[in-house]
């Protein structure tokens, strides 16, 4: 989908580039129709000028050219003016040898008109019917102007104000560009606030340096940070205070089955062993919620400080195998990309797997690659046969009944996997000799 930012600048590129081009016709409308307005202006005036200059003597029709402008003497100049008569004709000295093509015009009618003049140029030309009382004699009078110098004067007002605009078009382009990228560099800065967010650099997105459009937006975010914290905090709460509950009747059970030691030793050690493994599930479970106690509601998990978290918590579980547990970290790798209570219940699942089957060594390793980044679990156990590899994700399956379980945390496992997108491959390890659990998160 097109980003607001680029719909922005196409719409008001095209508004721009339409409103210069509407303005640009508008003005060479405006500007074509002043210069005709002059141009016929100018021949009123000649031919006011050319008519006082006209004299009806004893019949005869002549024109006083020492009362008319200069610009009538030099040939081809320009400025023209003629006078039809019924068996004469009477021309300005710039038609030189050239005579204008004049339909006669009664007396008191006007003609205006373009036609081709000296030169082959274009003229504009105004006709005017002409009569004396006295000797009843009739003439058309005509004035005409040449339009190639107009037009070139024309031309390069058109083209000076056509380049102008061009340039302020240019400039208003880049200066919406320029104005949409300052706009939108709040967005750039709350985008920058919510990966610090989702990594847990920070705890809330800040107000004070958002425009007022997005304050509501953020401000209803962090209200639903807020509203997400307290969930997992009543959550956590809720799973201690079950733990904590949990402990009083077992320690009763505890002495009933000392109790019960007394008469049937076989069958107190069976719902001892029982008991047992409730409170390590008790304990462990407590130990979750202390890990999970202080975690973000977005952060991701961070490199090594939770991994180091998980294995010292497990370390103390599993304290009477003595497992040793080696990180392998790429000084690149600093976050996972998944978020932090999905990244250590998966982990945590994975890692209690390996330090439950472990004789005496895990193997933790984590390497940036092309792809993304490859998490590799590695425990020195005996293993999974290669026929049962595909069952370990199964819900509610062991594979072997002896160790304490349910069944149901590689299955959880399976599912984050699945939620996040990150490929899960179980396999014999050929460095440690039993199994080796391989997560591969995409860029």
């Amino acid at each position: 989908m097109m980003s607001i930012r680029t719909k922005l600048s196409l719409w008001l590129t095209a508004l721009v580039v339409l409103g210069t081009i509407v303005g640009m016709l508008l003005f060479e409308s405006m500007l074509r129709q002043a210069f005709h307005d002059s141009i016929i202006n100018r021949l009123e005036e000649d031919l006011e000028h050319v008519i006082m200059a006209t004299h009806f003597h004893d019949g005869q029709i002549s024109i006083d050219e020492s009362q008319l402008s200069i610009f009538y003497k030099p040939a081809y100049s320009g400025r023209y003016f003629q006078l039809n008569l019924p068996h004469d004709i009477i021309r300005s000295r710039s038609l030189w040898d050239q005579t204008l093509d004049i339909d006669l015009l009664g007396k008191g009618e006007n003609r205006v008109w373009q036609a081709k003049g000296p030169k082959n140029h274009d003229m504009q030309l105004l006709s005017v019917g002409l009569s004396s009382n006295a000797s009843h004699q009739t003439a058309t009078l005509t004035v005409a102007q040449d339009l190639s110098i107009g037009r070139r004067v024309f031309s390069e007002i058109y083209g000076t104000k056509l380049l102008v605009n061009l340039g302020m078009l240019a400039a208003m382009i880049a200066g919406i560009f320029l104005v949409l990228r300052q706009s939108f560099k709040p967005l750039r800065k709350m985008t920058l606030s919510l990966s610090q967010l989702r990594d847990g650099d920070i705890t809330k997105l800040e107000l004070n340096e958002l425009p007022p459009e997005i304050v509501p937006l953020a401000r209803t975010h962090n209200e639903l940070l807020d509203y997400t914290a307290n969930q997992i905090k009543r959550s956590r709460n809720n799973l201690g205070n079950l733990s904590h509950g949990l402990k009083t009747p077992l320690a009763v059970m505890q002495q009933q089955v000392e109790v019960l030691g007394l008469k049937d030793p076989q069958l107190a050690e069976a719902m001892q062993q029982q008991l047992d493994q409730i409170c390590k599930m008790i304990e462990r479970k407590l130990t979750a919620a202390r890990i999970t106690g202080s975690m973000l509601p977005a952060a991701r998990m961070t490199l090594p400080e939770d991994l180091e978290g998980l294995t010292n918590t497990l370390s103390k579980v599993y304290q009477q195998k003595q497992v040793h547990c080696h990180l392998d970290l790429d000084t690149q790798v600093n976050r996972l990309p998944i978020h932090r209570e999905d990244g250590m219940e998966l982990l945590g699942n994975l890692l209690d797997n390996a330090y439950k089957w472990a004789c005496s060594q895990v193997l933790i390793s984590v390497r940036q690659t092309t792809e993304g980044v490859k998490v590799s679990i590695l425990d020195d156990g005996p293993g999974v046969a290669d026929h049962e590899l595909s069952l370990l994700t199964e819900r509610g399956i062991r594979l072997d009944e002896s160790v304490m379980g349910h069944g149901l945390g590689l299955s959880i496992v399976k599912e984050i996997c699945e939620q996040y997108d990150i490929r899960l491959l179980f396999c014999r390890s050929d460095k440690l000799g039993g199994l080796s659990i391989h997560l591969e998160f995409a860029q």
